[in-house]
Formats: structure tokens, C-alpha cells, sequence
């Protein structure tokens, strides 16, 4: 649905999302639950969304017009599926996508392991990076930009506005990140001595 988006304070865009946000709320669940999500259209146009990296049945993989019917305005979809993996995901529309994505359709979507002991952390973060090119004085993003952006949010905000991940000294943290942008995002965490923990967790 159309939502309008703070990005900084004094600063709103008029984006498309989900759930009245952009990008959409995170969903969290557990590996081995069964999914229902209903996804009513309330845009301008078609739509469908795809479970990006999701091991799941391909009638609902969210390819509007090859593996579903698009999700016609007004209409609603129900995806119904079992999480059989733990990850850090994305949702996105597959109709229509470079419009849909442009204008802020996307979400995180966070499966944790079945096992509690698997990899435990104190702090878990998620975010998702997009890029828009506003003209000076609009709040229109355009859409068919494809590089010369100048807006560059986590979570659709930007400094001043971006969420803190607070911690404590010594705590073990995991930040998921995901890039649906239309190039590369690279990022740093500034100021910190940190350790990355490899596949085998040394």
C-alpha cells in the first residue's frame, strides 16, 4: 500500500510498503513453523511477493504470472508454507519488481534455529539497505534510476534518524544485513574491535 516514510526528521517520502511501513515489518519465526500470510493489493497496480532465499513449494514463491496469478488490485493472496531452514531472508514484489522495489517494497524476514543452542548471540539486529534519488523539494522517489543515487537509508532512515543497536560490553552480537538495492552498499562499523566468527565459529 502507498505509506509515507520519515527518513530524517523534516524529511518524508511517499514510498510503497507493507503493513503501513516501508520497509515492511521484519517477520521473525522459527524453523519448522507453518507459515499463513494474507496479502491483500491495496496499489495502484498488480503485485506478489517472493520469499527471497526461501526453501519453500514454488506455487508460492511469489512470481506474479509464472509460479501464481499476479495480486490484483484489491484482491488478496494467501502464502502458506513450512520454514525448513534457519537464515537471514528478504521479501520482495516479483511483479513488476524495479518500480515496486524503487518505491520501497521490501522487508527482512528472520527464521532462527529450531535448536536454541545453535549459535546463540545476546543481541540480534536486522536491516535492510535501499537507495533513492529524490529531486530537491520532492518526496517522490524515481523509480527508473538505476546509479546516480543521493539517499542511501537502513531501514528507510538516514542520519540523524537511524535506530541505534545498543549492547553491552563483551556481549555477543549478530546484525543481519540485506541489500535489495540496485548496486553494491558497503558499510563499516566505525570505531569498534570486533571478531568475526567464521562457518566453524572460531
Amino acid at each position: 500500500e502507498p505509506v509515507v516514510r520519515e527518513l530524517a526528521p523534516g524529511m518524508t517520502a511517499r514510498l510503497w510498503g507493507y503493513n503501513g511501513q516501508s520497509p515492511g515489518p521484519t517477520i521473525e519465526c522459527v524453523e519448522g513453523d507453518k507459515l499463513r500470510i494474507f496479502v491483500t493489493n491495496r496499489l495502484p497496480e498488480h503485485t506478489s511477493i517472493h520469499w527471497h532465499g526461501v526453501i519453500l513449494p514454488s506455487g508460492m514463491d511469489g512470481v506474479g504470472g509464472l509460479t501464481q496469478p499476479q495480486v490484483g488490485v484489491g484482491k488478496t493472496f494467501v502464502y502458506e508454507f513450512v520454514l525448513k531452514g534457519s537464515g537471514t531472508f528478504m521479501y520482495h514484489p516479483h511483479s513488476d519488481e524495479m518500480v515496486q522495489m524503487a518505491m520501497g517494497m521490501m522487508g527482512s524476514f528472520v527464521v532462527h534455529p529450531k535448536d536454541a543452542a545453535f549459535r546463540p548471540v545476546d543481541r540480534d539486529f536486522a536491516f535492510i539497505m535501499s537507495s533513492y534519488r529524490f529531486d530537491p523539494g520532492t518526496s517522490l522517489p524515481k523509480v527508473a534510476e538505476m546509479t546516480d543515487f543521493n539517499i542511501w537509508p537502513f531501514n528507510a532512515r538516514v542520519f540523524p534518524g537511524i535506530d541505534v543497536m545498543p549492547v553491552r560490553l563483551g556481549d555477543r552480537v549478530r546484525i543481519r544485513m540485506a541489500n535489495l538495492t540496485m548496486t553494491a552498499h558497503p558499510i563499516h562499523l566505525h570505531g569498534h574491535v570486533f571478531r568475526v566468527l567464521t562457518r566453524d565459529g572460531k
